[in-house]
């Protein structure tokens, strides 16, 4: 006689959890960005001109660059002088900033593995089951 074929139950669909260092590292390089190119972090060059409280900050001499100016276009102020475009001003931001780019890129790298050595990831996984978010949030 032949072998019944067994019918298999179906899987379980997991539920990725939401992975809280991917995010926060990736928060982390776009404001290291930001400052660099734009000359702002990264709430105050989303924010400015839209929200009260964050603003480009520097008036007409600054080279603080929102992305509200980007969308209205014109001409960009950097240091008293009136760049024509959005190109020249990104320019002298990336050349005054580079260093700090350069270096902040690095430390972020550098605390990736940190967190890991450390076993932050691990107390971040056993505060979230412990407090009952342990199949939503996850460290990595």
């Amino acid at each position: 006689m032949a072998k019944r074929k067994s019918k298999r139950s179906p899987r379980r669909k997991y539920k990725g959890a939401f992975k809280l260092m991917p995010i926060v590292f990736a928060l982390a390089t776009l404001n290291i960005f930001t400052r660099t190119t734009f000359n702002n972090s990264l709430p105050n060059f989303l924010l400015g001109g839209y929200v009260s409280g964050y603003g480009s900050g520097g008036g007409g001499s600054s080279n603080v660059i929102t992305l509200k100016e980007i969308f209205a276009g014109g001409n960009f102020a950097s240091g008293g002088t009136i760049l024509p475009n959005l190109g020249e001003s990104i320019g002298r931001n990336v050349r005054q900033n580079a260093l700090m780019g350069i270096m902040g890129l690095i430390g972020v790298k550098v605390a990736q593995k940190l967190v890991v050595s450390l076993g932050v990831n691990r107390s971040i996984n056993k505060l979230s089951s412990s407090v009952g978010l342990g199949s939503t949030i996850r460290a990595n």
